[in-house]
């Protein structure tokens, strides 16, 4: 029987956590394209540059996937078996909640094994891949970035402005300049026109620039300087611009965690707590994975038929509490107000503790006070009460 037992329920919690897994994929990935979406249509970015940025950005959205899909999937599970009174049916045949521990722990495991696999071994080289791949479609783009009568602020510290372009030819007329790469000085150049020389191989992309005047202004207001021209070249590394495709040192997005536990506290240790919370990150998650499970199944089982939306709801409210304070940990780690093991820890802190509570709770059968709230509050508002069990059956 309790083999049997934890087959049923292995199957009824792998479903819907998978389904949860991939939705959530979906949605971060195109959160993700969104905020690339205007560097990537302004370039000459093609299908298969695109599918390979996704390829290579899944990994960091699979690392926060995991732990809500954790929580949700295993929710689901137990809210549906509750819905059906199943659960009733288990009591009544002496079959108490703790025994659906070993099937909750073996699925909340798995998704953390999966975790932790992809954080210490897909997530650094998917980093790297993806920063290079940035670089790579910069380095071939920048004639596809210049538009006209538009101000063009993609290269950092640069506005371009051109009235003219003319794509074939590499020509732009009626340009407009601003240069702020020195901070203490203001640079603005106006010209007639300019042709753009792009080297490829020499990583470097020059404005020949025509029938110009040159104006720099310091931050004290002294000195000013207006200098007029009929060539001038304005040379742009595009090392500087995108970074270089090849050597340099790692950052912590790209090492693995032997070279951050060595940067956090190895022989090479850095007074940055970055790499320290870094480090922490990549352990905590993965371990939250497993945690989110434990708190999803009596979380699941502690709300009735009629309130089982409410249940769904107060788990997606636990895991934004978990990412704020996640964040949050991050920001005070960042700021040396917290260590960075605690930061990184505490939340998951806060969950296991979480989880302990609900399983008392539902072990012992005695009611818990946000599902009486929650009851009370629908009992009070009739209309409410109805909308959300509408909404539960059609979620069924």
């Amino acid at each position: 029987m309790p083999k049997t037992l934890t087959r049923y329920l292995i199957k009824e919690q792998i479903i819907p956590l998978s389904i949860c897994f991939l939705g959530l994929c979906l949605i971060l990935v195109t959160g993700r394209m969104l905020q690339l979406s205007r560097y990537l249509f302004a370039s000459s970015a093609n299908l298969w540059d695109f599918g390979e940025l996704i390829g290579f950005a899944m990994p960091k959205l699979i690392i926060y996937a995991f732990p809500m899909a954790s929580l949700i999937g295993v929710l689901l599970a137990l809210v549906r078996l509750n819905s059906d009174s199943e659960l009733v049916g288990f009591r009544a045949a002496g079959i108490g909640f703790a025994q659906f521990l070993p099937s909750v722990l073996l699925v909340a495991s798995l998704a953390a094994i999966l975790s932790f696999l992809n954080s210490v071994y897909l997530l650094p080289s998917a980093n790297t891949s993806f920063q290079n791949k940035l670089k790579s479609i910069g380095r071939i783009s920048i004639p596809a970035l210049l538009k006209e009568n538009t101000f063009i602020d993609l290269i950092p510290n640069l506005i371009f402005y051109f009235d003219t372009v003319k794509t074939t030819e590499l020509i732009v007329e009626g340009i407009f300049v601003q240069d702020h790469r020195q901070p203490d000085i203001r640079i603005a150049i106006v010209a007639q026109s300019a042709r753009i020389l792009y080297q490829k191989d020499l990583s470097h992309v020059i404005f020949k620039i025509q029938n110009g005047i040159i104006t720099r202004i310091p931050d004290a207001l002294k000195d000013a300087q207006a200098i007029t021209f009929k060539t001038y070249e304005l040379s742009l590394s595009l090392d500087e611009v995108f970074g270089s495709l090849s050597g340099g040192a790692k950052g912590r997005k790209e090492m693995n965690l032997e070279e951050l536990y060595l940067m956090s506290y190895g022989a090479d240790k850095r007074a940055d707590p970055r790499f320290a919370l870094e480090f922490h990150s990549r352990l905590a998650l993965p371990v939250s994975c497993l945690l989110f499970g434990l708190v999803g199944a009596p979380l699941g089982a502690l709300f009735r038929q009629r309130s089982r939306m409410a249940g769904v709801t107060l788990g997606i409210l636990i895991f934004l509490a978990y990412y704020m304070g996640l964040s949050a940990g991050r920001g005070l780690g960042e700021n040396r107000l917290l260590s960075p093991h605690l930061a990184m820890w505490a939340p998951n802190c806060s969950i296991a503790l979480l989880a302990v509570y609900l399983w008392v709770k539902v072990h012992t059968e005695t009611p818990f006070g946000i599902a009486i709230l929650l009851e009370k509050i629908e009992r009070r508002f009739p209309r409410l009460r109805a909308w959300i069990y509408k909404k539960g059956r059609y979620a069924d």
